[in-house]
């Protein structure tokens, strides 16, 4: 018998590396769905920092370069969110930041928005 040979164990060869590329593509899906809700939930803190500042700027010149303000505080990778301003039913202002998700599978076809909207109350 040489060293390192052991008895008994000639049919479990293979079998690490066969519960690895069975277990492998789930491992790779967890990763990107954690990735995504990562970036879902930066992108949400995003829309309502924007929205935020959309509505400062209404509500201090009403409405006038509100959209434009949101717009600027938007990141990058966001360029394609919709960016809605008007009056509210109170008097005041508003700024809505719509973004649809999933953003970065998106051949998933996930039908999903993520909006966020701000009022300003008239001062």
């Amino acid at each position: 018998m040489l060293l390192g040979d052991r008895p008994g164990r000639d049919g479990d060869r293979g079998g690490p590396l066969l519960e690895f590329a069975a277990i492998f593509p789930v491992l790779l899906l967890v990763a990107a769905l954690a990735i995504e809700a990562f970036l879902a939930f930066v992108a949400a803190e995003r829309l309502e920092s924007a929205a935020r500042a959309g509505a400062r700027v209404a509500g201090a010149e009403r409405s006038e370069g509100a959209e434009a303000a949101a717009r600027r505080a938007l990141p990058s990778w966001l360029d394609e969110a919709a960016v809605t301003s008007g009056g509210d039913d109170h008097g005041g202002f508003y700024v809505e930041v719509s973004h649809p998700l999933p953003i970065v599978f998106s051949s998933v076809g996930l039908d999903l928005t993520l909006t966020r909207r701000v009022d300003m109350p008239d001062v």
